[in-house]
């Protein structure tokens, strides 16, 4: 039989145990050492390279309700993207 352990994200301890799951299926931890909770890896739903076409069509004078409609993304997302890039 093979058991995985899991460590907390914010403290390290392994007293961890389930509950719950997300809207999207996986599984959510309790930290009994610190009280952390939520996913052991966060999926923040897009990955490097979808995000970097997104704003390439920007710069190349897309505007912001054209990216909404064409790739399905928030206005605000994109702005934040924006706002944080240099």
């Amino acid at each position: 039989m093979i058991t995985e352990t899991h460590t907390c994200t914010r403290c390290g301890s392994d007293h961890l145990t389930r509950n719950g799951k997300t809207k999207a299926g996986k599984q959510k931890f309790r930290c009994h050492a610190c009280g952390c909770y939520g996913t052991l890896t966060p999926d923040y739903g897009y990955n490097l390279e979808r995000k970097t076409e997104i704003l390439r069509a920007y710069h190349e004078r897309s505007s912001l309700r054209g990216l909404e409609r064409t790739f399905g993304v928030a206005r605000q997302t994109v702005s934040a993207w924006l706002k944080k890039s240099p």
